[in-house]
This record gives C-alpha cells, sequence and structure tokens, in this order.
C-alpha cells in the first residue's frame, strides 16, 4: 500500500498487509492483456507543473498516511532524459534476497543495511524533484510518484536497471506547490499477474485506476481503453486527501486534511474495475452502512477525527475483511472493521492522551517535568500475537487480537522524547501496558520531511521506526521472570533490550522519500494467497526508497535469537560498523555515535582494544581468515587498523594515553608485518621448487608452542608461515629475537659454508630491519592520528615520558639483548670474511648484507635507547640501576658498532650520518678528525699521490671541514664539548686554540664551563680574548681546588693573583668594581700560598735525608726512618698511618691541606734532636689552623690537638726533677722545649691576638680532645678505621693525663708561657732602649742642620736666589747623608 503526502509529504511505504484475498475467479470486466511495447520518457517526462514561485511552499494542514511522508515544500524541476522503460520480462515467482547483487552497507549481529542494485535510471539521474514513493513486498513492486508521472518497479530483481513501468498521470496539478498524488498498487486481477494501480490526486480528488501496470504502459496510458477514473463526490472546498490506505481485500482507505476518513474499492461485485468512494460516519454506533451514504452523513461534522496521524491496516485475518486503525495526532484513536462491500463499523474509539502521557510519566519519572500539551502521537501499528505473553495478557485484562503499539512524543526545547507504548483498545477504552522508551534518537520530526515517521513490526520482538534521515531498530523482549523484569513489569516497562539508530548523512543530502516493510511469511490457513508476490522474505526487514541513497533494505540478521532475548547495543559494535563499512565510497550511513547514545570513554576505549586485537589475530567475521593473496589480507587488517584509528579521532573520544599508545603499537605490528611478508614473498619467489625452505619458515617453528597458535593439519592448515600471518601477528615482538638464534645456530654450525651463513644472515636482517623500521616509520608518521600529537617523538622513539607506558613492544628486553648480539654476530661475520679483494664479496648478496649493516646499527640504537628511557622511568630502582648498566654498555657499543663501519667496513660516509642522526657526537668526532687526518695526509703526500688523488683528497677535506662547521651549527655546545675534549684527548692543543677560528665563542664558552681544562683555559683567555678577569677566575680555581701538585698549585696562585690585578677595574667614586674587591678570593689565594711555603720548610727540612734513595718509594721510606717518631707511634697504628699518608704527599709534592700538615708536623719525629725543627714545628701546625681552617669548632679541637701533641713532645719527667739545680739551670731546661718554643714564636709573631683564632689552651682543657668526636676528615670512613683512630687518641690522651696528675704539667704550662712573655718582653726592652740612644743621636742632627742651614742663608745674596737655591740643595743632600751614616752608626 502507497498513500501519499499532502503539502509537506511524498508517499511512503506499503501496507503492512501480510495476506491477500483471493481473485474471483471470474475475470468478467477486466481489461484484456495487451502487447507490451517499449515506452520512451521524452524531457518533458519529470517536467513539474507550472506555477508562480510563491506558491511552492504546501499547505501545512495536508497529512500523510501511515504509510507515506510529508512532500518537501521546496518544487525542484525534473530533468530526465529518454529512457526506455521496459526490460526484459521477469519470470513469475519470488525474488531471492540472497545473492541479489545487493551491496551491504553495514551489519552488526541484530540488523544488516544493505543497498538494492534495482533502480531505475530516471530515478538515478532525478535526485532534486518533488517525489515520494512506497514499497509493496507482498508483489515486489515499489512506487514512486512526481507530479506528472507515476513510475513502478521489482524493486528486489538482481538486476541494476530493472523492467520499468512508466505512467503519465492523466490531469496532474496545475501548481508545483500542490500536494504530490497520492498512489498506491492494487492486488493482480485474475486475468494479470502483474499488480494494478490506483492514483488519487488530493487537490481535486480525481481517482485513476489501472488494473494492470503491464498493460497501461504497454497501451501508452489511454485512459479510457486501460483505466477508469472518478471524482470524489462530496469534497469540502479546500479539503485534500492527504493519505491513501489499501487494505485489501476489503478495499481502501482514504484520509482527508478535514480529519474525515472514506472508504473506496476499485473494482464492482463482478471484479470489474469500478471506482466508488463512502464517507464514514463517526460515532458509537456499529451499524452497517450503505456503500453510498447520504449528504447528511457525508457533511456531518461528527464525523470529523481531527489532525490525522495515521491510518493503519491490521493483519488479514479472514477474506474480505480487515481492522484498521484511525489515531490523530493529539491521541483520538479508533478501530474500525470494513468488510468487502463497503460494509463498515466503528469498533472502538478512545482519546488517549491523558491516559498515556499518565503512565509514560509512571514509569519514566525522569520525564514528569514535561507537559501533555506537546504530547503527538506519531504513528500505530497493530501488534501481532507473540510467544510470550504480554502484562496485558497476563492480568487477564483484554484479548490479544486488540493489541497496538503507539509511537508516541514528549517534547521538550529543542528535543523530542520518544516512546513505544503497548496498549489495548477496546469498548472500554484504551488500557496502557508496557512502554519503552526510544533513548538512541531525540531529533525531532523534521517539519519539511518528505515523508512521515512510521513505525513497522515486521515481527512481535522487532520494531523499525523510519524517520526521514534515520532508522531506529528496536527489539520488545518481554520480562520473563527474574526479580529484575518483574520490578520492571510493574513499571510498566519493556525490559532493556538492543536499540540502535542507522543515522543517516546530512552532507550527501540523503532524505528517505518512501518505505515498506517485509514480513517473514507463515501458512496463514486462508485458501487464497497472492500469486503474485515476487519477494519472500528471509528476514524481517525495512525497505527505503532514498533520495540520493536508492533502495535500501535494514533486516534483521537472525530473528529467533531477537525472540528469545537481545542484547543491549555495545560500543564494540558501533565501531565495528565504522571500521569496516564507514570507508566504502558514497555510503549514505553516518558512523558517528549520537550523543544521546554516546558511550563512557574507558567503554569506547575497552572495545577499541578488543576489536584491535581481533583485527590483528584475524579473529574479526569481516575479513576472512583465509585469503589467497596473504598480501591483500595483511592490506585489509591494516586498513581496518587504520579506520578505526581515524574513526575514534574524528569522534572526538577522550581516550586514555595508555589505550592510544596500544591501539598505535597494534597498527604498527600491522605494518611491520606486510614489511615481512613482502621481503618473504619476494625471498621464496627467487627460489627453485626444491629450495623453498627460508629463515621465516624455521623461525616460525623454533617460536615456543606456548607463544603461538597451533594450526590444525587436519583442517588444511598446513602452511605454518601463512597461519602465523594470520594468527600471531600481535606477538611479533616475540618472533624478532629468533632471528638471531637462528643465524647463531648457522654460524656454528662447522657443517655449513660461509655463503650460507650470508644468506641466513640475510633473511634475518632484512626480518629485523624491515620490522622495525616501518614500525618506527609508521609511529611517527602516525602519532597524530592515535592522538598522540603532544608526544615528543625522535626517530620513532618517545624522548621522556614513559613513567606510566607498559613495556614497548619494540624494546622488549629479551628482542634488544638478541638484536645487540646479531649486530655483533654480524660484525664478527664480514670482520672474519670481508675482504674487498675476494671475488665472493663482489657478490650482491655479500655487499648487501654490508650495505645494509647501517641499518641494522641505526635498530639496535632505536630499540636500546628506547629500553633504557623506559626503565629510567620505573618507580623500581633495581630496573632504573639497569638502566644506568644498559646506557653505559650501549655508549660503548655505539662507538664501536659505528666506528666499525666506518673504518673496516670503509663506509665513512654511513657513519657520519648514522652519528649524526642519533647525536652519538664523541663518535662522529672521532670520524671526522680521522678522516680529516687520513685525508690531509693523502692531501701532503706528494711521493705517493699523484695531483688527481690529492686534489680529490683536498676537495674531500673541504667537504670534512664543512661538516664539521655544519656541525657547530646544528649541534651547538653540544658539538664543540665533543669535539674540543676528542682535541684535548689526542693531545691536539695547537689545534684546539688554533683551528676553526670562526667558531672561537665555542671554544670560550667550553673552557670556560669545563673547570677540569683550567689549564689551557687560562692561556686561551689571555691569548684569544684578552680576558685577564676570566684568566684569574681560572687559575684561582684550579690552585684553590683542584690542583695536587705543589709547583702547580704555587704558580697557578701565583699567576692567578697576578692576572686578578691586573684584571681590576676602577670608578672614580668607588674604585674597585669587582666583587668585595676581590680581597676574599685573594686572601685565600694567600692563604693557601703560606701553607705552601710552610710544606716547602717541611721539605727542606727533610730533604737532606732523601739524598741515597734510588726511587720515590725509597724516599718515602727513608723519610719515615728519620722522622717516623717510631718511639711515640710504635703504639698508634692508626696515628702513624695518617704520618705515612701525609709523608708520602711530602715527597711526592703533592699540594696537602691545612689538615694534612698539621697530622706531619705534630707527628714527625726529629732528627738528632734538631732544635731548628723544634722551634718551629708546632707554631707552623697552629700557623695552618689559622689558614686553612674555617669552621671555629673544628678550629679549636685540632688547637687543643697540638697543644697536647706539643707538650707530650719533650721528657717532663727528666724537666720535673729540678733538685741540685739552680734556677739558671731550670730556666735553660724549660727555653729547650718545645711548648716554650712555641709559645714565644707565637708571642713574637702575634698569634694570640685577637682575630687569629689561635689561643694558648691550658693542660686541663686539652684533655679529651678527639676521644670522642673526630674531624670531618674521618666522617666518611668506615666504622673500625673511625674506632682505630678513637683508641689512638684516648691513648694519647692518658699519656697527656699522667703528666697532669704526676709531673705538674700545669705548673709548667704556665711557667712556659710566663717565662716566653717575660723574654719576649726583654728583647723588646733591648730593642727599644738601642732605639732611645738613636733617637737622641737624631735630634742633635737636626739641630747641626739648622744651624748650618742658617749661616748658609745669612750668605745668600738677594739677587742670585738661584744660586743660593742651588747651595741650598748641596748643603741640604751632605745634611742627609750625615744623618743617615749618624743612624747606621
Amino acid at each position: 500500500m502507497f498513500s501519499t503526502s499532502g503539502t509537506n509529504g511524498t508517499p511512503a511505504a506499503s501496507v503492512r498487509t501480510s495476506r491477500r484475498r483471493q481473485r474471483p475467479a471470474s475475470n468478467e470486466g477486466s481489461i484484456p492483456k495487451a502487447k507490451r511495447q517499449r515506452s520512451a520518457l521524452s524531457d518533458q517526462t519529470f517536467a513539474p507543473p507550472r506555477d508562480d514561485p510563491v506558491e511552492m511552499q504546501e499547505v501545512k494542514l495536508q497529512k500523510v498516511p501511515s504509510l507515506t511522508r510529508r512532500e518537501s515544500p521546496r518544487a525542484t524541476p525534473v530533468h530526465q532524459k529518454e529512457i526506455a522503460v521496459r526490460g526484459k520480462k521477469q519470470r513469475n515467482g519470488e525474488r531471492s534476497s540472497k545473492g541479489d547483487g545487493s551491496l551491504v552497507l553495514t551489519t552488526n549481529d541484530t540488523y544488516t543495511v544493505s543497498k538494492l542494485p534495482a533502480l531505475p535510471e530516471s530515478l538515478r539521474a532525478n535526485d532534486t524533484s518533488r517525489i515520494h514513493g512506497a514499497v509493496y513486498s507482498d508483489s515486489g513492486y515499489a512506487l514512486s510518484l512526481t507530479h506528472t508521472h507515476a513510475i513502478v518497479w521489482p524493486y528486489a530483481v538482481h538486476v541494476p536497471s530493472p523492467e520499468t513501468f512508466t505512467f503519465a498521470i492523466p490531469f496532474p496539478s496545475s501548481h508545483a506547490s500542490d500536494p504530490l498524488p497520492l498512489g498506491s498498487l492494487v492486488s493482480a486481477s485474475a486475468s494479470s499477474t502483474e499488480p494494478g494501480l490506483v492514483i488519487v490526486i488530493p487537490s481535486t480528488g480525481r481517482i485513476t485506476y489501472w488494473e494492470s501496470i503491464a498493460s497501461a504502459a504497454t497501451l501508452n496510458l489511454k485512459l479510457q481503453r486501460n483505466g477508469v477514473d472518478l471524482v470524489i463526490p462530496g469534497m469540502l472546498s479546500g479539503e485534500k486527501v492527504i493519505q491513501i490506505l489499501n487494505a485489501e481485500s476489503a478495499g481502501f482507505m482514504l484520509a482527508f486534511s478535514s480529519g474525515r476518513i472514506a472508504y473506496m474499492t476499485v473494482r464492482d461485485g463482478q471484479g470489474r474495475p469500478a471506482i466508488a468512494v463512502q464517507f464514514l460516519r463517526s460515532g458509537n454506533s456499529t451499524a452497517n452502512t450503505g456503500l453510498f451514504g447520504s449528504l447528511r452523513n457525508v457533511l456531518s461534522t461528527s464525523s470529523w477525527h481531527g489532525d490525522i496521524a495515521a491510518i493503519r491496516a491490521g493483519r488479514q485475518e479472514k477474506i474480505g475483511e480487515r481492522n484498521v486503525l484511525v489515531a490523530t495526532k493529539k491521541g483520538k484513536i479508533q478501530s474500525w472493521n470494513m468488510h468487502r462491500g463497503g460494509h463498515t463499523s466503528l469498533a472502538a474509539e478512545s482519546e488517549g492522551r491523558e491516559t498515556i502521557v499518565l503512565a509514560i510519566k509512571e514509569a519514566i519519572p525522569a520525564f514528569n517535568s514535561l507537559f501533555a500539551e506537546t504530547f503527538e502521537l506519531i504513528d500505530v501499528a497493530h501488534m501481532q500475537d507473540s510467544p510470550t505473553e504480554t502484562a496485558l495478557s497476563r492480568r487477564g485484562d483484554v484479548d490479544l487480537s486488540t493489541r497496538l503499539l503507539l509511537l508516541v512524543s514528549l517534547t521538550e526545547k529543542h528535543l523530542s522524547h520518544y516512546s513505544l507504548v503497548e496498549a489495548i483498545l477496546g469498548p472500554d477504552g484504551l488500557k496502557v501496558g508496557n512502554i519503552r522508551p526510544i533513548k538512541s534518537y531525540s531529533t525531532p520530526v523534521a517539519k519539511d520531511a518528505v515523508t512521515n515517521t512510521r513505525l513497522y513490526l515486521p515481527d512481535p520482538s522487532l520494531a523499525f521506526v523510519v524517520f526521514n534521515r534515520a532508522v531506529v531498530v528496536v527489539t520488545l523482549n518481554q520480562p520473563d521472570d527474574s526479580p529484575e523484569s518483574q520490578l520492571l513489569t510493574e513499571r510498566h516497562l519493556f525490559p532493556d533490550s538492543f536499540e540502535d539508530v542507522v543515522d543517516f548523512r546530512g552532507d550527501m543530502d540523503f532524505e528517505i522519500i518512501g518505505s515498506g516493510v517485509e514480513e517473514l511469511h507463515a501458512s496463514s490457513g486462508i485458501t487464497e494467497e497472492a500469486k503474485t508476490r515476487r519477494t519472500k522474505a528471509k528476514h524481517p526487514a525495512t525497505v527505503l526508497i532514498a533520495r540520493n541513497g536508492g533502495i535500501l533494505r535494514v533486516a534483521a540478521t537472525d530473528i529467533s535469537k531477537l525472540r528469545v532475548k537481545s542484547e543491549p547495543l555495545t560500543a564494540k559494535s558501533k565501531l565495528q560498523q565504522a571500521v569496516f563499512f564507514g570507508a566504502q565510497q558514497q555510503n549514505p550511513i553516518n558512523f558517528a555515535v549520537r550523543p544521546e547514545i554516546a558511550f563512557p570513554a574507558a567503554d569506547v576505549g575497552a572495545a577499541a582494544m578488543e576489536l584491535s586485537r581481533e583485527i590483528l589475530k584475524s579473529k574479526t567475521p569481516y575479513i576472512p581468515s583465509v585469503a589467497a593473496s596473504t598480501e591483500q589480507n595483511l592490506r585489509k587488517r591494516s586498513t581496518a587498523l587504520r579506520d578505526l584509528a581515524r574513526y575514534l579521532k574524528s569522534s572526538g573520544v577522550e581516550l586514555d594515553r595508555i589505550t592510544r599508545w596500544r591501539l598505535l603499537w597494534d597498527a604498527e605490528k600491522m605494518t611491520a608485518a606486510l614489511a615481512i611478508w613482502n621481503s618473504y614473498d619476494s625471498i621464496i619467489s627467487q627460489k627453485s621448487h626444491g629450495e623453498k625452505r627460508v629463515l621465516l619458515a624455521e623461525l616460525v617453528e623454533f617460536i615456543h608452542e606456548d607463544w603461538k597458535s597451533k594450526p590444525t593439519d587436519e583442517a588444511g592448515e598446513l602452511d605454518h608461515v601463512r597461519y602465523w600471518f594470520m594468527e600471531d601477528i600481535d606477538r611479533l615482538d616475540i618472533a624478532l629475537p629468533w632471528a638471531f638464534q637462528i643465524v647463531k645456530y648457522a654460524y656454528v654450525d662447522s657443517k655449513k659454508s660461509p655463503e650460507i651463513v650470508m644468506e641466513t644472515l640475510n633473511e634475518a636482517n632484512e626480518f629485523v630491519i624491515g620490522a622495525l623500521e616501518s614500525a618506527f616509520d609508521f609511529r611517527e608518521a602516525n602519532a597524530e592520528l592515535y592522538g598522540l600529537e603532544e608526544e615528543v617523538l625522535e626517530h620513532g622513539i618517545l624522548t621522556s615520558n614513559y613513567g606510566d607506558l607498559p613495556e614497548i613492544w619494540t624494546s622488549q628486553s629479551y628482542l634488544v639483548e638478541n638484536l645487540k648480539k646479531q649486530i655483533s654476530l654480524a660484525q664478527t661475520f664480514l670482520k672474519a670474511y670481508w675482504n674487498p679483494a675476494e671475488q665472493y664479496c663482489q657478490d650482491g648478496l655479500w655487499r648487501k648484507v654490508k650495505d645494509e649493516h647501517e641499518k641494522l646499527i641505526d635498530m639496535g640504537i632505536r630499540c636500546t635507547r628506547e629500553r633504557i628511557r623506559w626503565e629510567d622511568a620505573q618507580e623500581n630502582l633495581a630496573i632504573r640501576h639497569q638502566a644506568r648498566q644498559r646506557e653505559s654498555s650501549q655508549m660503548i657499543a655505539e662507538d664501536s658498532e659505528i666506528k666499525f663501519l666506518a673504518k673496516d667496513l670503509q663506509l665513512p660516509d654511513e657513519a657520519i650520518a648514522l652519528a649524526e642522526k642519533h647525536e652519538i657526537l664523541a663518535t662522529l668526532a672521532s670520524i671526522l678528525n680521522y678522516e680529516l687526518n687520513q685525508y690531509s695526509e693523502r692531501t701532503n703526500d706528494f711521493t705517493r699521490n699523484s695531483d688527481a688523488d690529492r686534489q680529490q683528497a683536498k676537495a674531500r677535506t673541504k667537504l670534512l671541514q664543512k661538516k664539521v662547521n655544519d656541525c657547530f651549527r646544528r649541534f651547538g655546545m653540544d658539538w664543540a664539548s665533543a669535539f674540543y675534549e676528542l682535541e684535548i684527548q689526542i693531545d691536539s692543543m695547537s689545534e684546539l686554540l688554533d683551528e676553526f677560528p670562526s667558531q672561537m665563542e665555542y671554544l670560550t664558552e667550553f673552557l670556560r664551563k669545563r673547570p677540569e681544562f683550567a689549564k689551557v683555559s687560562w692561556i686561551h683567555e689571555i691569548t684569544h680574548q684578552g680576558g685577564f678577569d676570566h684568566a684569574a677566575t681560572a687559575l684561582l680555581d684550579l690552585g684553590l681546588k683542584r690542583e695536587q701538585d705543589i709547583w702547580s698549585k704555587k704558580i697557578e696562585l701565583s699567576i692567578g693573583k697576578l692576572a686578578r690585578l691586573a684584571s681590576r677595574s676602577y670608578s672614580q667614586d668607588n674604585g674597585i668594581l669587582i666583587p668585595d674587591g676581590g680581597k676574599t678570593e685573594l686572601a685565600t689565594a694567600h692563604d693557601q700560598l703560606a701553607l705552601i711555603r710552610i710544606q716547602d720548610t717541611v721539605y727542606n727540612y727533610i730533604h737532606s735525608t732523601l739524598a741515597d734513595a734510588i726511587d720515590e718509594e725509597g724516599e718515602i721510606q727513608l723519610a719515615l726512618d728519620a722522622f717516623g717518631n717510631k718511639s711515640v707511634l710504635q703504639d698508634l697504628p692508626a696515628l702513624s698511618l695518617l704520618l705515612k699518608e701525609s709523608m708520602e704527599h711530602l715527597v711526592k709534592h703533592k699540594a696537602m691541606d691545612a689538615m694534612a700538615l698539621i697530622d706531619l708536623l705534630t707527628l714527625m719525629g726529629e732528627s738528632n734532636n734538631d732544635e731548628a725543627l723544634r722551634s718551629m714545628q708546632f707554631y707552623n701546625a697552629l700557623q695552618a689552623v689559622r689558614l686553612g681552617v674555617s669552621n671555629k669548632t673544628e678550629k679549636l679541637l685540632l688547637q687543643r690537638v697540638i697543644w697536647r701533641r706539643c707538650m707530650l713532645k719533650d721528657d717532663w719527667t727528666r724537666l720535673n726533677n729540678t733538685g741540685s739545680m739552680d734556677d739558671a739551670e731550670v730556666s735553660e731546661q724549660l727555653q729547650a722545649t718545645a711548648l716554650y718554643m712555641t709559645f714565644r714564636q707565637c708571642i713574637k709573631t702575634r698569634l694570640f691576638e685577637e682575630g687569629t683564632g689561635i689561643i694558648p689552651i691550658s693542660p686541663e682543657n686539652v684533655l679529651g680532645a678527639c676521644t670522642e668526636r673526630l674531624d670531618h676528615r674521618f666522617t666518611s670512613v668506615n666504622v673500625t678505621m673511625q674506632q682505630n683512630l678513637l683508641n689512638d687518641y684516648q691513648v694519647e690522651d692518658e699519656r697527656f693525663l699522667e703528666l697532669v696528675n704526676n709531673h705538674r704539667m700545669q705548673s709548667w704550662y704556665e711557667s712556659a708561657l710566663e717565662t716566653a712573655r717575660f723574654d719576649h718582653k726583654a728583647e723588646l726592652d733591648q730593642i727599644t732602649s738601642s732605639g732611645s740612644d738613636i733617637g737622641r743621636g737624631k735630634d742633635a742632627l737636626e739641630l747641626a742642620e739648622e744651624r748650618i742651614a742658617e749661616k748658609e742663608q745669612s750668605r745668600v745674596d738677594a739677587t742670585s736666589r738661584g744660586k743660593s737655591q742651588k747651595s741650598k740643595s748641596t748643603t741640604n743632600g751632605h745634611a742627609r747623608s750625615t744623618r743617615a751614616s749618624i743612624m747606621q752608626h
């Protein structure tokens, strides 16, 4: 059945009549079947009627029947070329939907959308004119209507250009803005196998009927010979026909814009063509009406139904009887019983809006805020009997035969909330059962839609809702006996089941202009079956006629499964459709997930990962796992993965970082597998039939069974290599390391010749290089596609941010280790056998392995660096430690491998490029330096090289020098550091300072940042930069912090002081501008030089004892023999060790710090009681404390140790025994002690003055020094050493305590200090007395000078002032000489 729309509508689809009445046996009154003739379409065939452009808007009140759609308000001119509409006659019979040449647009576990091939050429070209149509599955034909023509064709045939019947519509509309004609196919008459056609002009009410589409088209559409017509009597002014319903075998129903309905027949009682129309009277009366009602009945207002939304016929249960539902948009529903011959009765009627709205809000609380005034009943359908009883039937409310399914909506703002409502319409009114909200689609019905929204129920468990640009597929499972289902039943809700929307693209101007339904037909028990049925549906479906889309079928794929239970829509299902069908050219389906059913990002990510793994393992049903061309299979799978990534990116789903990386890794593996296969296929194609065994075949066999799928030989899976490519690409990281193992076995097998090993090595290299190189290239090229554009990649590997990533397949530990071994084995083999002079090395295979060695090293560097960076980012300390070890060994390996490439394989350019690529700058500098030296020698070698060779070498040298300069520009300071370090390492100091003058700023920066090169830096600063300040900084920093040689330190500090003074700049106001005038730095240098002088003093003292030594060790031993103080230190091993270390530093001329000097000075003994050493020994130790110790606590601690050892230096037992000695003898012995001499020297040099930090410390305060806490030098030594030192200090302290307790050490200390002060004062007094005599002589001299001057002045002539001045000068000179002589005397 097909019905037209009013102003904005177009015909939609056939009526859902599953059975047709048996036509009468008599063919009386039928038109004889005429011979068919070919009819052509002219240019005017689809030309729209003339009309003013203003009248293009169609009347809004005009409606479409339940099987039609509203027509677009835009009247578009039709352009048609002349075509032949008649094709080869199709034989009668069913039309198969399998193997019908249709194109699958999408499919999943629930439904399949396919494009049928059969479409008239006139419709293919006519995509802009106003047109609508319908599909009639019971006859196998589709109908389309324009203002001027009707086209009928078999929609399910296998050919793209089917046999087509074209009708010129008699008396067409005069204005383009008028509603399109309405039409419907009519069941075939007894004399024909083809259906008939009835057309209604909505605005005029003119009806035309042809008994057979074949005869009508053949006889050039002459109405008087082939059809009958009628103008509907009793139409009101402005009233239009809006819907036509095929309710055969009972007849037809017409719906009018006024809300009236009418019964129509096209055959009389004898089956002859005859049109009759009868308006139906509304009301509660069930009395039958005659064929021709009175004018009173026609015009009665009681027959007005309001704004009719749908008029639908139920299934045919008896021949000549049908039930028809009429529903208005406001929710009024009528049930009419129709009988052949025009007998009709109103079975039930109900105003259902309030009941339906209340039930919806009770079932769905979220809709409570929606207003009832926004309610709209869109379509209605009879519900078929279900194998499972419904909630209503279980309650025993009504008979199942009256069940309805309503499509309704409640609107809020720009959203429409659609629901499917199960209801019962009976004499007692409308009862609402379960409710199924439509969650996947909320776009309001378009006001300018060509077709009305249609609800189809091809099966009790399946519903299709056809909008103008979308089809919603809903399953209607009845609740089971589970508690959850019981709760849903109490709320009047269908259980959650499958729901999806087939959304069509808006950019293609796609629009559904007609539709129909295909049902599964079972035997009805009726004796008369439809003899012209062309299509026997295998699956319940809806068929669409679409502008710019052709004929589409949306079919349920497994209805038996859906009847039991249907699973809800999953994210994976949507992804599968988008991936495998979204890339089809001109696919009208929009695969973007609508916001109403958008899945959580986590669910999408999980589904994407599952789908990606299925594609990788050939587990998806959309790509055959058995293919004649493995390459094509791999390409399809690779394309599918790329389409998955594109879809995810375009959909804007925020996947987590790990998921995005995993998806990229899967795609990398597929790309790598394709590269491996191409290499394998190329190798095997070059081998003879008996030599097909290659490395990849062995590799697949070598992989352990736990890491690969096992083929079943009984199932014909005999090609294990191809099977591996189909099933195990996801384990590519397991396969790659096996390449080395196979080469290793071949190498160690003495039976195999070098040629065989080389062949195996070549295949292994191709396998590894092909896989990894393609993977890295793919990663770098497609990171943005996978949403990883923010990741920083370098040659295909991440530079950082590895923390949350799992192990990367290209840098698995086993792969990295075996790749490193493969490189090493290749180098060993090439080193052993590669010789350019040998004939076998000229073979292409050998040269290929040599030339590809650079790529193999490149892959090794990338994989290893990626592994190091990943390990270094882990929280596990053991893994991070492993990263440090791996990095250290990799640096050595990289340097060795690249140098082997340059020197052994004579591929310097490749080596330079590789080192430059990975910024292995130290190796790059070494190779460039080596090459420069080689070609420089050739340039200057006139004896062995010709002029041409030297010119070539000169050109090569310039090229290499340019490369060096380019590296400066490209890598900057990093390259400068590597290059200059190499120059220093190979002692090329002249080249370092003078070569590459244009890059001098890099040298300056390099030397200033590298204090260890200060000995070169200060020379460069003065000679090239003129910078005394930086030279001073370098020298002082070196001398103060790092220099160990005593002589070098002295020179560096001295020159540094001079350079600092030379670099000082002054200002008029503030004087020196350098920080604090350089006082701190210079003071430190002064102190260090003073310590050096102390060290020199000690060395000069012991130097005479070293004369007999033959080497340094001998000198140390002689020094210890002479000054080892063994009598004191023999029981103090730890302190003896300190003395030995200090003595070694002294003899070896190593710079000693203050504490080492203190140990040396206070622990060393004397040679023959040398008073010179005794007098300065402890004084110099105190000076070392002042000069080299800044911490106040440690300064005091060390002084206590020095004073204790000073007092332990002498034999106080002998000194304390003063019997039989006079005071002079006692004083003389005291003055000979080290304590007195130290006091005397300190007092003499004012060392005890405030500010020096040096004080005399009494014996009682000396006790306990370093017996509990050592100085800072020993905080890092082991506990045993610390304890040994504490023990020795304790012994030393006990010895001193004995002096204090038994030998009056406190008294002797005070006496020595007092004596030293007294003797110093006496010495000062003597110096003062001598000074007084000199002062008196000075006064007498000045008096004599004055007298002489006075006498001379009196003799001066006033006129000879100059001479007198000269005489005065001479006299004064004599006087000064006299004074000097007196003072000297």
